[in-house]
């Protein structure tokens, strides 16, 4: 299948993670797409990015791609059928400095996807606001954390390590305030993020 309008961004992952692993090319789903599946939803991107683990050859990952009428420009594979693109970062699978060692299978309705776990990728958007100021990507890391429960203790080390002890305090009194309002929704996050960094300032 070439022709993908239409067709839903999860769908459509999973559909070129079976294609590739007939190719033996084993990949495993993080950014935007990782956040979109662990938030429910809640955040939305037009962009699969797959990490090749399987350390396969360019050329091989480009025709396999091909075959699914997804072409190589720039950065990116696009396929004139639909705005969704695939991108695929560098091997190994990291979040900040730390190696992530263990990913897990989503069994999905379109089929299974590779994909790293969700306090992996609340690392994975707290190290992008730490090192780049990137709010949404502290809003993304907050909507995971809420969905999944994961507790700013859990993620202590590794902001003290990336960032200080008080950008954990950040992190922890937002998680806080996330949990108090079992907020859901990325714009009501959001406003208590944009509202405490004011209030920092």
């Amino acid at each position: 299948m070439s022709n993908y309008a239409g067709v839903e961004i999860v769908a459509l992952a999973a559909e070129i993670v079976s294609h590739l692993a007939d190719h033996g090319i084993e990949v495993v789903v993080v950014g935007g797409l990782a956040v979109e599946i662990y938030s429910q939803n809640c955040y939305l991107t037009k962009d699969i990015d797959m990490v090749d683990v399987s350390y396969a050859k360019p050329k091989t990952l480009h025709a396999a791609m091909a075959k699914l009428g997804f072409h190589k420009k720039g950065r990116v594979f696009e396929n004139t059928t639909t705005p969704i693109t695939v991108e695929f970062p560098s091997a190994p699978l990291t979040t900040g400095d730390e190696l992530i060692t263990e990913t897990t299978v989503i069994a999905h309705e379109f089929g299974n996807i590779p994909i790293v776990h969700a306090r992996d990728i609340v690392k994975d958007r707290l190290s992008a606001f730490f090192h780049w100021n990137d709010n949404q990507s502290l809003v993304q890391a907050l909507a995971v954390m809420q969905g999944h429960d994961i507790p700013a203790l859990d993620i202590q080390a590794f902001c003290i390590k990336e960032a200080g002890v008080n950008k954990y305090y950040l992190v922890a009194s937002l998680q806080a305030a996330v949990k108090a309002q079992a907020a859901s929704d990325m714009k009501i996050i959001e406003q208590l993020v944009v509202d405490k960094i004011i209030a920092q300032q």
